[in-house]
């Protein structure tokens, strides 16, 4: 029984990931973000590929003047379930 249990071992520096939406509905999960540039992040990796796995929507919702790295707009053009909205 003890085999199957897994004590992972962190540093003070290591934290177990752990990514969430700001807001999940039922067919919906929208992570919101309010800064001057964004990149591809891991967390958007994470939920735009979880949200496509499930069938939901995945929405980025971003500051209007917010700059979107190219990266990011190649991977959102290339995730049909993945939107990127201003507000």
């Amino acid at each position: 029984e003890d085999f199957f249990k897994m004590n992972t071992q962190y540093t003070k520096w290591q934290t177990q990931r752990r990514c969430v939406p700001d807001t999940e509905e039922l067919n919906i999960m929208l992570l919101i973000k309010a800064c001057s540039h964004l990149n591809l992040t891991y967390q958007i990796y994470y939920l735009a590929e979880d949200a496509e796995r499930s069938g939901k929507r995945f929405i980025l919702r971003v500051l209007k003047g917010c700059r979107i790295s190219s990266e990011l707009r190649q991977f959102i053009k290339e995730h049909k379930n993945t939107k990127l909205e201003r507000y």
